[in-house]
């Protein structure tokens, strides 16, 4: 073998080890799995206090509850961070294998591990957290129900005076990421049958648009009109991480949550067969120029 084709070889495998090393561990993740290391999504955040109060004063009212009481239960258990405007998650771990994840079914899943941050108006990012641990779990029914069922985990916040909790602020393990393979009929179907079986809700909707990765509830009770409607949205991209989150109270958003648009991944995503095909012809231009230069030498 002449050596100008000797050289051309190992030139070719060189330029493309980085692409073959790339290609192999998208592979290793389970195909469910959207995000990747070194991802970083930031959301926009609203709270609204005054919201809950109500929540706390329609359903104290009634149960008949005196007003002063109501009124020092909403001081002894909300204190919400009306001030955070902002989260951002940044991608530490991605594992490349399943696993029994820690959740009350013990279902498989993929292990994530992330910095959460948070920031408030004219602020800087603080870390609310370090190696936050949560997963990706393989759809299951009863998983993801399990996962939506409740809305959103609330942080509570101690208080040393009143040695208890306070509701402050969205907690940092929470439906942010999911599975890319969830059969949203199927989701639907089991809300409904939850709260036809076990709660006293005669209105409940339950909207799924599969095509945009949405799931809509909204709980009502034709019996009582003291107490509103209540409602809320999970959003997902295609990648399985959320876009959109809100919970409202008679149409009034107690939390929104709103990711911010990522234009350099999505134009990855978008492009990624052109990308590499692009790098294939760098690589071949790259060879040919190599040989023909190493020709002229002779």
């Amino acid at each position: 073998m002449k050596k100008s084709k000797i050289y051309s070889t190992l030139l070719l495998i060189l330029l493309l080890l980085p692409l073959f090393s790339t290609l192999s561990q998208a592979a290793a993740t389970p195909n469910y799995v959207g995000i990747e290391e070194n991802d970083t999504f930031i959301f926009d955040v609203m709270y609204d206090e005054g919201v809950y109060e109500n929540i706390m004063e329609d359903t104290g009212e009634k149960a008949g509850i005196p007003e002063a009481v109501i009124e020092q239960a909403i001081d002894d258990n909300l204190d919400m961070d009306e001030d955070i405007i902002g989260i951002k998650i940044v991608i530490l771990d991605v594992d490349d294998e399943e696993k029994t994840i820690f959740d009350p079914q013990g279902d498989e899943g993929v292990r994530i591990i992330y910095n959460f941050y948070e920031i408030e108006e004219d602020g800087e990012w603080d870390l609310e957290s370090e190696d936050e641990t949560w997963a990706v779990w393989k759809y299951d029914e009863d998983v993801y129900e399990w996962l939506w069922r409740g809305g959103f985990d609330w942080h509570l916040k101690y208080d040393e005076v009143l040695d208890d909790y306070k509701l402050e602020k969205l907690s940092t393990t929470n439906a942010w990421f999911v599975s890319t393979k969830i059969d949203w009929s199927g989701i639907k179907k089991g809300f409904e049958e939850h709260y036809e079986d076990h709660l006293d809700y005669d209105e409940s909707k339950i909207r799924v648009y599969e095509d945009q990765n949405r799931l809509e509830i909204t709980r009502d009770s034709d019996e009582d009109d003291d107490v509103g409607e209540y409602g809320e949205i999970f959003d997902y991209d295609d990648n399985g991480v959320l876009q959109y989150y809100e919970q409202t109270y008679d149409g009034d958003p107690i939390v929104i949550v709103e990711r911010q648009w990522n234009a350099q991944r999505q134009f990855v995503v978008d492009n990624m067969l052109w990308i590499v095909l692009g790098a294939i012809g760098v690589v071949v231009v790259i060879v040919v120029i190599f040989v023909v230069i190493k020709r002229k030498k002779k």
